[in-house]
């Protein structure tokens, strides 16, 4: 039927439309079926139309009618009939059978795959996309491998309104998921915004839970550019979405320029910071990593974790004590180090309350000698992890941390850059309030929270370690460095948005306040009043101008500090740390951790609270 029927166009197209000599026409007809039938034999041309036809069919097709067209036009015009017709009718014969059998093939796999991604439609998931930008591109892009179908998108920007994001309708904005859940039945939504601030997550958030549709997000902008994650592995919104902030634009040539091919050595690697500064600096392809901690159940668990990387195997692992100068000066000669990242600390406020001797070991002595060990073994730069806490420190342990930054600030330079980075809380990090808040809610039905108006500054901890390592690269010997922690966030928000990331209403879970505890404050500093804020080549990242104590003096007041630590009395450590650091505040009298009752503010009757409470004043 195809054949005759070109066969017939040709004859129109040639003739304008009329049919000189159908005698003729109709002689030719038999000829001209003989030889396609032929030739999309001999080029396996006559089965049935498959599903997954493609360039190879359309050139067999070609072949099959160049072949059939000549012997055609041979036997008509020379061999047997000598038919003398218009030369165009070959050609156009040709063509039109090209496009004939071409086509019918295409037809016929384009209705097989409809009607079995109609079939298949009925067993996926419908989701709506939120945004239409090119995240939402991806994704949409990736859900054609998987059970989800995007059925609309959602984006705030009305210009994009009546588009299509790769056959996807953009309907609305993100105030209409209630009413696009409603007119496409979706199940789920997908939050395709990786740049989205915390404001941004909570809109959307609280819309969806208005709705009754669950949500999930894609991965942060910071995991898609340091390749942690790719845009289609969905993840569930967590707190930290709700109280993020803007991404930052990391400069990773900059940071693999200063890591590639050097030994860094990073210490306390199995807390949170140490652990995280482990899996960022082994993407940047050092020669050796040497991940240094005192404790050696963690220190296997990073050693499993670590194995999974690509570049595990150049990895060096080593459990001993930032204090001991013996084993330091053994490791750092043996390895040759380059660069230190330290962040082996003491760093919850309660318990250095209880223990101010042995904070002053770990936070404070151990420096100054691990510093001249390292200088001496020919390393190149340090890096001291700081906190917010030393900015007029009201507890023991941001004094030492104010110390350990002072140290690095007037210890002479040689030939080792010295910086020290501070930043605020981290989200997630090892008993901070997020995991305690976590498991209140969900064995207690309850939270406690210091103050109803305490705050805190609140970063991730990828992000924070991301700027810590940008911070090294813009430091200048001496600095310390302050990363933009934007906004503070109140502990009491950071509870309610908890509560409702588990699945609870705020009358199910009661909120008690059980007062501020001994060395916290009720809000964070960044900066002293004195300190000068200048600006560094990455807008992040703040350097501070203070007056500095001078090295001698300085060193005289360690040594102080080390008699007073072996023969002084509590009192006497505290007020000489007053004399070295005027804004440090604390307590006349021994400290010594009670318990004591809780107001129950969360209800019209007064409630006791249980000792153990979340701290929204630690790391």
């Amino acid at each position: 039927m195809l054949v005759v029927a070109s066969f017939m166009v040709a004859w129109l197209l040639r003739f304008d439309f009329r049919i000189p000599r159908p005698d003729l026409l109709f002689r030719c007809i038999p000829v001209l079926i003989l030889f396609r039938v032929a030739t999309l034999a001999r080029f396996g041309l006559l089965y049935g139309y498959r599903r997954n036809s493609g360039v190879t069919d359309a050139t067999d097709i070609g072949k099959a009618v160049a072949l059939g067209s000549l012997a055609f036009f041979v036997t008509t015009r020379y061999v047997v009939l000598r038919y003398d017709f218009p030369l165009s009718v070959y050609v156009l014969e040709a063509m039109t059978s090209a496009a004939g059998l071409g086509g019918a093939r295409l037809w016929s796999m384009a209705f097989k795959i409809r009607r079995l991604n109609n079939s298949a439609l009925l067993q996926k998931h419908r989701v709506i996309v939120a945004g239409a930008g090119e995240a939402a591109s991806l994704l949409i892009h990736e859900m054609s491998k998987t059970e989800f179908i995007p059925v609309a998108c959602l984006d705030d920007d009305c210009l994009k309104h009546g588009g299509k994001v790769h056959g996807v309708p953009i309907v609305g904005t993100m105030e209409a998921i209630g009413a696009t859940v409603h007119s496409y039945g979706a199940e789920e939504l997908f939050i395709a915004i990786p740049s989205a601030n915390g404001p941004q997550m909570q809109r959307i958030s609280r819309i969806c839970e208005q709705a009754s549709i669950s949500y999930r997000t894609v991965p942060s902008l910071h995991d898609l550019l340091l390749g942690h994650r790719s845009i289609a592995q969905l993840r569930e919104v967590g707190v930290e979405d709700l109280l993020g902030r803007n991404a930052v634009q990391l400069d990773l040539r900059q940071v693999r320029n200063q890591v590639a091919g050097k030994v860094v050595m990073i210490t306390g690697a199995a807390g949170s910071i140490g652990s995280e500064l482990c899996r960022q600096v082994l993407a940047y392809s050092p020669a050796k990593l040497i991940v240094l901690d005192h404790a050696e159940t963690p220190m296997f668990y990073l050693q499993s974790q670590l194995a999974k990387q690509s570049a595990g195997n150049r990895v060096v692992y080593e459990v001993a004590d930032v204090a001991n100068t013996v084993r330091m000066r053994q490791i750092l000669g043996e390895r040759a180090v380059d660069m230190i990242f330290h962040a082996a600390a003491y760093k919850h406020v309660p318990l250095v309350e209880l223990n101010v001797r042995n904070a002053l070991n770990n936070n404070v002595f151990a420096l100054p000698s691990l510093l001249d060990v390292a200088e001496k073994c020919g390393c190149e730069a340090f890096v001291l992890i700081s906190t917010d806490k030393a900015v007029a420190p009201t507890s023991f342990m941001g004094a030492t941390k104010r110390l350990g930054e002072l140290i690095l600030a007037a210890r002479p330079k040689q030939k080792m850059r010295c910086i020290s980075v501070r930043f605020g809380n981290v989200l997630g990090s090892q008993g901070s309030v997020i995991p305690v808040f976590r498991e209140q809610i969900e064995k207690e039905s309850r939270v406690t929270i210091t103050h109803p108006e305490a705050t805190r500054f609140f970063m991730t901890i990828p992000e924070a370690v991301s700027l810590v390592l940008q911070a090294f690269i813009v430091g200048e010997h001496g600095d310390i460095l302050v990363l933009d922690m934007g906004s503070p966030v109140r502990i009491l928000d950071l509870a309610h948005a908890l509560i409702r990331h588990c699945g609870k209403s705020p009358g199910q879970v009661k909120i008690q306040f059980i007062g501020l505890r001994p060395g916290e404050k009720l809000n964070e500093e960044l900066f002293y009043s004195t300190e000068r804020q200048l600006p560094t080549a990455n807008r992040k990242v703040k350097r501070t101008q203070s007056e500095i104590i001078p090295w001698p003096a300085l060193q005289g007041h360690l040594e102080d500090l080390i008699s007073l630590t072996s023969l002084g009395t509590e009192i006497s450590i505290r007020a000489k740390m007053k004399e070295i650091i005027q804004e440090y505040s604390y307590q006349t009298e021994p400290i010594h951790m009670q318990n004591e009752p809780a107001e129950d503010l969360s209800s019209p009757a007064m409630g006791i609270a249980k000792p153990f409470a979340a701290c929204a004043g630690q790391d």
